[in-house]
Parts: C-alpha cells; structure tokens; sequence
C-alpha cells in the first residue's frame, strides 16, 4: 500500500462530504463529493483535483487557478489551449469572461471529461472543444503559432505529471503559441535555481515570470515576447483582471516576480 493509499483509508484525511457520483477507468478512481458550498472532484478522496462552488460555478476557488488566470493581464485571449481539464476550473472562468473565446481543453481520461460534464457546468459551444488525447501527443501535432494562452495543469491524484518538466513539452508549446503569447505552467513547488527544469524554461523563452501562492505551488509565464512592463503596473492590470473573473487577485499580485529567460 502507497502513503497515499494507506492516508485515504484513514477518514480524517478523507475529503468530507456527499458523494455525488462516483466512476473509475484505467487509471483509476474518479469521485465527485459534495458539501453546502463546493463540489469537489478527486481521484484519491484525499486531494482535491478541482473545487466549484455551486452557487457560482464560474468563480476561480483555488489560488493556483487564480494565478494561472492572471495571464490575461499578459495577453487577453482569442483563442487557448488547455491541457488538464479536471472539473474544469479554467474553462468556466475564461468562458465567464469572455463568451467568444475559442478554446481547446485537453484531457487524458474520457472518463473525466464525462464526469466534469454532468457535474462541474463545463462550457459549451461550436468554439470550443474537448480533446480526449495526451497532452504530449495533441501538442506535439498542433498547429503552429496557433494560441494567445496555454495553460498546463497536468496532475494524477497527488502528483504532477512529468510531461510539464521535459524541454521537448516546452519546445512543442513554445511552438504553438503565437508570436506574442504565452505558456503557464503550475508546479507545485519553484523551479531550483540552476536547475534543469529552469534551464529548459531559459533555453525555450526569452521572458519568464513567476508567481508563489500561499500553498507553495509556482506558476510560471513564459513567452518570447520583449517584457519591458514596469512590475507595479502588471500588478495594477492584474488586479482589474481579478474584478473580470469576479475575484480579487490583490493577494497574489506582490507574489509576481520576473525571471530571467532565454540564455546566450
């Protein structure tokens, strides 16, 4: 038995709530719990994969989803790509913001999108489309200079996918994007200095930013566009952009911080 394994068999680390449905596919189980506030996606009933609040279902709950959506106050999207749908956090909130947005949602497990479907509100809409494919693969085969944001969200139950550190992921993305877009990426902890997954990140794109939310998670922006934005005034854009999605950033906003890009 797993640490994970042998965590969730014990209720008080179990996600406290209703189960609403529950499913399970190759790779394993998918549940949906739910309380007076939230529904709750997950995979292990210990980690929450994604956390809608009824009520409003487009409203970003998790810090990490809200600093991922800050990169509209770097390039407001036409069109984006999504890999990582989980109850389909990002979605709903860009669509929220921005009905006309054409978007690309990739997901590994058909199973999951079946479940966010008739559980989490997922947009819908002749623009925008749900890929059951890895992500690797959809990237890999995309069209060049194609999206204004990608957003990289690939997580199992408790851990990140590999696919998110390996230069060959970031070339395909850096590829995708269009000349003055950007990639975000979410880590669950910062990039060590010098280390490979920076390096990679300094050898694809010229301009990298960064923001630390409160759970130790590190979104990553990067780009090859020449960023000469003072910081305050990002910040001052990035909070509007929190009223758009009907939230407030300003808690995140002194987190951000530029990193240095692309080496000689």
């Amino acid at each position: 038995m797993t640490d994970v394994e042998q965590a969730s068999s014990v209720s008080i680390f179990r996600i406290r709530g209703d189960i609403v449905a529950s499913t399970h596919d190759e790779h394993g189980q998918i549940t949906v719990i739910e309380n007076k506030i939230y529904r709750i996606l997950t995979f292990d009933r210990m980690c929450e994969q994604s956390k809608m609040q009824k009520n409003e279902p487009a409203l970003p709950v998790h810090n990490y989803i809200r600093a991922m959506l800050m990169a509209v106050a770097l390039k407001s999207p036409q069109k984006a790509l999504i890999l990582g749908l989980g109850g389909g956090c990002l979605p709903r909130a860009i669509a929220a913001r921005d009905a006309a947005c054409a978007m690309d949602i990739v997901e590994l497990r058909p199973a999951v999108i079946d479940v966010a479907r008739r559980h989490f509100s997922l947009p819908e809409g002749e623009h925008i489309h749900y890929h059951a494919v890895d992500a690797d693969q959809f990237i890999a085969s995309a069209e060049e200079h194609r999206y204004d944001l990608i957003f990289s969200d690939l997580y199992a139950a408790d851990t990140m996918s590999p696919l998110q550190e390996m230069e060959t992921f970031l070339q395909h993305a850096n590829r995708t994007l269009k000349a003055d877009g950007w990639l975000v990426l979410n880590y669950p902890q910062r990039p060590a200095a010098n280390g490979p997954l920076l390096q990679a990140l300094q050898r694809q794109f010229s301009t990298l930013l960064r923001c630390v939310v409160p759970s130790g998670n590190v979104v990553i922006y990067a780009s090859n566009v020449t960023f000469d934005l003072p910081l305050r005034e990002l910040q001052r854009i990035a909070i509007r952009a929190g009223n758009e999605f009907g939230t407030d950033f300003s808690s995140l906003t002194p987190k951000l911080a530029v990193l240095s890009g692309r080496q000689p």
